[in-house]
């Protein structure tokens, strides 16, 4: 009985190892071949774009990149004021809070709702199937959509 709960030890050990060292091959294989490609030759490569296609959606992310940024700047300008104002506790209840908080709200809003456009317009550009998987893959971003227009 001894030697069944120690046979079955070493195999599950060796099992383990064996597992162990097939899956870091295999994710350094993996890292290894995306290494020399950019973030967006990857997208290229994952959703099969054509260098027409290419062309397209990169005008699309260099028009879109600027108002981005600049949004975000807003953005964190407006949460780092609102953290100011939260941690004075004199100004919980002063119209700054609540005027800090509404447009932090507001340009989050705002910004779901051009990223999801863009989201759409990068699909759009896509052949079908390609945009059905991208579209998929965006899902958590999309889904957004339905809160932003019952806002």
């Amino acid at each position: 009985m001894r030697s069944i709960f120690t046979t079955l030890a070493i195999s599950l050990a060796v099992g383990l190892l064996a597992f162990g060292a097939v899956f870091l091959w295999q994710k350094n294989r993996i890292d290894e071949h995306h290494d020399h490609l950019s973030a967006f030759d990857w997208f290229c490569e994952e959703f099969d774009i054509d260098d027409a296609q290419r062309e397209r959606i990169e005008a699309l992310h260099i028009a879109y990149f600027p108002e981005c940024e600049d949004h975000c700047i807003h953005y964190a300008d407006t949460k780092q004021t609102l953290a100011e104002i939260t941690a004075d506790p004199d100004l919980d209840a002063h119209p700054e809070h609540v005027e800090a908080a509404e447009e932090l709200a507001r340009l989050k809003k705002e910004a779901d709702k051009k990223f999801i456009d863009f989201i759409y317009s990068v699909a759009a550009e896509m052949d079908p199937k390609s945009s059905e998987r991208y579209l998929h893959r965006m899902k958590g971003w999309l889904e957004k959509t339905t809160e932003i227009a019952a806002e």
